[in-house]
């Protein structure tokens, strides 16, 4: 069955979880560092392989992976090993689930994911919070950071020279 993965993940989250129910999170918002500087722009560092970019993001200020900038993205994709990651280590509960929806992939086909909110995701300074993910229960998919968070910063470049993304904050 296709939910197999996911409803063992709901499961586990289930149990290894407190039950509490929690206020609705506020709409996303940017947050920043008590010294930031206020900046209108964040540059980030990223890694190239074979022409697909990938920066650091850290998750619920837990732990931190890799995802490709993915500018054909519709939102942000975690793979079911990464949400495994985060539950395991207290960082998502059961109460960050807010259902299931679909997906088309590369290949033209249409998946059922499950969609979480993830309660902030920062990139480098940049911070977001309320972060609606699309988890795939592919194991191996990839984490793809797309326009879920890309909409919502005025711009981002490309600098392939020194290997960074800048992005103007609105």
């Amino acid at each position: 069955m296709v939910h197999k993965k996911i409803t063992l993940l709901l499961f586990v989250i289930l149990v290894s979880c407190s039950c509490g129910r929690k206020a609705k999170p506020a709409p996303l918002e940017y947050i920043y560092d008590d010294d930031y500087s206020y900046s209108s722009e964040v540059i980030v560092p990223f890694k190239d392989y074979g022409g697909v970019r990938t920066i650091q993001v850290k998750i619920n200020n837990c732990s931190e992976f890799p995802m490709i900038f993915d500018t054909g993205c519709s939102g942000l994709t975690l793979s079911i090993a990464e949400v495994y990651v985060l539950a395991k280590q207290g960082c998502i509960s059961a109460d960050d689930i807010e259902g299931y929806g679909y997906s088309t992939i590369a290949d033209g086909s249409i998946v059922q994911n499950m969609i979480i909110n993830l309660h902030e995701i920062k990139i480098g300074d940049l911070a977001c919070r309320n972060v609606k993910a699309s988890v795939s229960d592919n194991e191996n998919a990839p984490l793809l950071l797309g326009n879920g968070v890309l909409n919502q910063v005025e711009s981002f470049s490309t600098d392939n020279v020194n290997k960074t993304i800048r992005f103007v904050l609105k």
